[in-house]
């Protein structure tokens, strides 16, 4: 009998490193259920992004039809999703320093993922950036690898991508013209 008592035992201790190390792993590979870069998974690139942007063509909400290679070197392009409290509370911080970062506005791109308030958040942008918005945002988005919201990033000429902290205010300088 102490036989099976002791093989009983070990069975269950197996069995609850099994379930302790499978509850890890799903933990591990659930989207958003970690400590992780702001803006959704993104390896070891952050922010949700690829480190190289696809080419893309996208129609503005101004209507003009924009790609990749429309956006000058250094272009800061900002993906904001409706329904989303961190976008929400970028938004106007967003609006509020670009103007000082002496960008003109064909060097920001912002890209509002469809939903109930896209309209109220295109508004706002027009202001500071070209905004595309509905189904062209689902193109850049992919272009750019985006995985969660939002992201904040620099583009370079050669398509190169640099994510930027969402309390990205103080890492910029202004851009010479």
């Amino acid at each position: 009998m102490s036989l099976t008592g002791a093989a009983v035992a070990l069975v269950g201790a197996i069995a609850l490193l099994n379930l302790t190390l499978t509850y890890g792993l799903i933990r591990r590979l659930r989207p958003g259920a970690g400590p992780g870069p702001a803006g959704g998974p993104g390896g070891d690139h952050g922010a949700g992004i690829a480190p190289v942007a696809r080419d893309f063509v996208a129609v503005t909400a101004q209507g003009r039809t924009i790609g990749r290679g429309d956006l000058p070197d250094g272009a800061l392009v900002a993906f904001f999703s409706t329904g989303c409290p961190p976008c929400a509370a970028l938004l106007p911080r967003f609006v509020a320093a670009v103007p000082g970062l002496g960008l003109p506005v064909p060097a920001v791109l912002a890209v509002v993922a469809p939903g109930p308030e896209e309209q109220e958040y295109v508004s706002a942008l027009a202001e500071v950036a070209t905004v595309v918005s509905g189904e062209h945002a689902a193109a850049v988005a992919e272009a750019f690898g985006v995985v969660g919201y939002p992201v904040v990033c620099r583009l370079a000429a050669d398509g190169a991508v640099t994510p930027v902290e969402h309390e990205w205010m103080a890492p910029f300088a202004p851009v010479a013209p």
